[in-house]
């Protein structure tokens, strides 16, 4: 009876595992993990002008990425965001040097309004940080910040249902419903069609 149930178990967890569809707004996917958008042009890695959102010597797991699942699926706004799994209060840093073009800070977490970082690159598009924690901003609109500077705290505000960073790279209407970018980041490991689902990211020196 015993080995009966065993096998009928093991037969569900098969099942759930073949058909897993999107979990949650961090983890989970269509059809397992995503690696990239398999259609989308992507920068050389190695060369990229992008750092990770982090302090160097961090590591964080990626949930949802490019072409994932829910709002990340292909042909939405959000298809080249990356959600970075990190407790609130966790420091984020600038990505590129810039100038920091909106800041809103006002929400609580697991409340609205969406905490969120703008920041505009050298190349004039932008760089989003979103559900940051209550007055979790360290940058103020208008200020300039050099690639690796520190720019705020992770949280959970807005949509998020768990604490993570949504990060997405736009062009230049950066209000949604905006369209998202494929970037690659250069100071980690190869991410040659940015970063994978479920994989975890050290941020390497610059």
């Amino acid at each position: 009876m015993k080995i009966k149930f065993y096998l009928i178990l093991l037969f569900i967890c098969l099942s759930c595992n073949k058909n897993d569809g999107f979990i949650s707004d961090t983890i989970g996917g269509q059809n397992g993990f995503a690696n990239g958008c398999p259609d989308a042009f992507y920068p050389n890695w190695e060369t990229s002008p992008h750092l990770l959102p982090y302090p160097v010597g961090d590591s964080y797991t990626i949930g949802l990425s490019h072409c994932s699942g829910s709002a990340h699926s292909e042909g939405e706004p959000d298809q080249f965001a990356i959600d970075f799994i990190m407790e609130v209060g966790t420091l984020l840093t600038a990505s590129r040097k810039g100038t920091i073009m909106f800041v809103e800070e006002s929400g609580l977490d697991n409340e609205f309004p969406n905490n969120m970082i703008v920041l505009r690159d050298e190349d004039g598009f932008f760089l989003q940080y979103h559900h940051l924690t209550h007055n979790g901003a360290i940058v103020e609109q208008g200020q300039f910040v050099e690639e690796g500077d520190p720019i705020g705290y992770s949280g959970s505000s807005g949509t998020a249902r768990s604490p993570h960073l949504h990060f997405v790279a736009t062009g230049i209407n950066w209000q949604y419903p905006y369209q998202s970018l494929p970037i690659t980041f250069r100071n980690t490991s190869g991410n040659p069609k940015s970063l994978i689902q479920g994989e975890t990211y050290e941020a390497l020196p610059f």
